[in-house]
């Protein structure tokens, strides 16, 4: 059985505005921007990615060729300032994650096959350093979805089958656990979704 966890509103309990406001204000300090701005700017980046997903790039390409051609930066200055933020700054949110422990600790006794699949709007460099606030690391998973490896994002249905085909594993074999629709739009490709606060189901699940 393969587990597929989503992380804002799963493994985590931090609402994800919450998270986002702050993580904006560090990095618009870091970019010596106007947080508002600089939010609106990447949020609407995404937004687009998300209406026109055609598969044909990874969403780190993507998102660095179209975030400059939207403004007066080059490329590398968005790499090299994205990736700074991530390695020196992006610790200082760890605070403002709150842990599911009792998800946690059942995942950490189960012997499942895990694959973590938040959206990927992270590159990897960020999705190791988000598992790191709660106490796993990319070991703890057969499979961890980022920006670099992902062609999709959800609710698209291609989101799911990349990860499929990348695990080769048939969807009957698959369950997973969210807290939105665009968790539950697993269940196009025919993965079975329980919600996190099923708490009763995804123990059970775990358990077996």
């Amino acid at each position: 059985m393969y587990v597929f966890l989503d992380y804002d509103g799963t493994l985590v309990k931090t609402r994800e505005e919450e998270f986002t406001r702050v993580y904006f204000m560090e990095l618009a300090k870091k970019a010596g921007e106007d947080p508002k701005k600089l939010g609106n700017l990447v949020m609407g980046i995404i937004e687009d990615m998300m209406k026109n997903q055609t598969g044909e790039k990874d969403l780190f390409h993507q998102f660095v060729e179209t975030i400059a051609s939207r403004s007066s930066k080059s490329q590398s200055y968005w790499i090299d300032l994205f990736f700074d933020f991530y390695k020196n700054d992006f610790e200082k949110l760890r605070e403002f994650v709150e842990p599911n422990d009792e998800l946690l600790e059942s995942i950490k006794a189960s012997g499942k096959k895990f694959i973590f699949a938040s959206n990927p709007i992270f590159p990897e460099i960020a999705v190791v350093k988000r598992l790191s606030f709660i106490g796993l690391k990319p070991e703890d998973f057969i499979y961890v979805a980022h920006m670099e490896n992902s062609h999709f994002m959800k609710p698209h249905p291609g989101f799911f089958k990349e990860i499929l085909d990348k695990i080769n594993t048939d969807p009957e074999r698959c369950v997973f656990i969210g807290d939105s629709d665009f968790d539950k739009a697993c269940e196009k490709v025919g993965i079975e979704f329980i919600h996190v606060e099923e708490r009763e189901r995804w123990k059970k699940l775990l358990n077996e």
